[in-house]
């Protein structure tokens, strides 16, 4: 499904992205090497875009991904960066398993089904496949346990269709400012890889630690780390927020993403004029009403009906009624000469106006994550 010219688009901030790489990879250092996951269409911020940036730094060594569609995505946009496919997950495709062996995708795998069809897929694309064995740790998701990792490790090693290029978990609590579990996962995979190290290879990949832990837990920055939400601007958590800038007051990430859409009508209503579906907003004063072609089919949280605020030439406007599918109803009394056309910004900042993801995820009572990824992603995607 493509869409007509662009009532709404995304605008990406190659500078942002670069200077949020180029932090992380200062904290990290040279030795260790640095994963842009991009998967789930980079954050909604345009998986291509991002992973093209990314590699331009020649500062990112490796790519993360949900899935085989997104590897391919990556390779036609010409990023020749290895890929780890971070979700493995079923039905199992053998064409499209050997065209990714064939252009270096690696696989994390927890299941011996998995062995299975990759070694049968190696055989047929006549090179061995790669593999990153996930150890269960504390997450209880997608993840073997230690005795049966032990085993699982076996079979890799004595395959020779099978090449294991890294060991890695996850962790579950990295976000919070108790660094408890963190620390008990970190000793568990410590002791998993320790009692097996005599069978590694020495290239062997070991990676645990995420956004937040790169810059809480340094500890935990082994030979890879992994780095998703931080990557677009954006903290995991308020906590992680608040402990970083304990540790480092001059530590910053830039947000990446503005949103913006234009306005299609202009209605001036009088007092007590009710607003959209169930008459939820009833204007108390003349209002000018500006009407704007998106809705929560594009991203925009029917939770933000009421209570969202938008930026009209620098001027916070709020949303009045509530929002529809395709159609978002803004109090535009506060601008000046408000005309059909007008820029409006969704996420993002202008003049002492912003509205940022965490503000939107605060008010509709989830994540920042949540807010970005959930942007449509027909809607166009521009770097600027």
């Amino acid at each position: 499904m493509k869409l007509g010219p662009a009532y709404s688009w995304v605008e990406i901030s190659r500078r942002a992205l670069i200077a949020n790489i180029r932090v992380h990879r200062r904290m990290v250092g040279k030795k260790v090497k640095l994963m842009a996951v991009v998967k789930s269409n980079a954050y909604g911020h345009g998986i291509e875009l991002v992973s093209q940036v990314a590699a331009s730094t020649r500062q990112v060594d490796w790519l993360g991904v949900a899935s085989l569609e997104e590897a391919k995505l990556i390779r036609q946009a010409k990023v020749k960066l290895p890929i780890l496919v971070l979700s493995f997950f079923r039905p199992f495709v053998m064409a499209d398993l050997i065209w990714a062996i064939k252009h270096s995708i690696a696989f994390m795998v927890y299941e011996t089904e998995q062995l299975k069809i990759l070694s049968l897929a190696a055989q047929k694309a006549k090179k061995p496949a790669k593999i990153h064995l996930k150890l269960e740790t504390g997450m209880a998701r997608l993840g073997l346990f230690p005795k049966e990792a032990r085993i699982f490790l076996e079979k890799i090693l004595k395959s020779p269709r099978l090449q294991l290029e890294g060991i890695a978990s996850h962790f579950a609590t990295a976000e919070s400012r108790d660094q408890k579990f963190l620390k008990k996962q970190l000793s568990a995979y410590r002791r998993f890889t320790k009692s097996v190290s005599g069978k590694l290879p020495n290239s062997i990949l070991h990676h645990i630690s995420c956004s937040a832990a790169i810059t809480t837990a340094p500890t935990a920055n082994l030979s890879l780390v992994r780095l998703g939400i931080a990557l677009y601007g954006l903290w995991p958590s308020d906590e992680n927020k608040q402990v970083v800038h304990k540790m480092n007051s001059e530590f910053k990430l830039q947000p990446a993403l503005t949103w913006k859409t234009q306005i299609i009508e202009v209605q001036h209503l009088p007092k007590n004029t009710p607003v959209g579906y169930d008459r939820t907003f009833v204007t108390k004063k003349s209002t000018t009403m500006v009407a704007l072609p998106i809705g929560y089919w594009d991203g925009l949280d029917r939770g933000l009906s009421n209570k969202g605020r938008v930026i009209i030439k620098g001027v916070i406007c709020p949303i009045i009624g509530r929002i529809c599918m395709n159609i978002t109803m803004v109090d535009a009394s506060a601008v000046r000469n408000v005309k059909v056309g007008d820029e409006v910004i969704l996420i993002g900042k202008k003049g002492r106006g912003e509205v940022t993801a965490d503000k939107i995820a605060r008010l509709t009572q989830t994540i920042n994550y949540e807010v970005v990824t959930r942007i449509n992603p027909l809607l166009p995607r521009h770097l600027v």
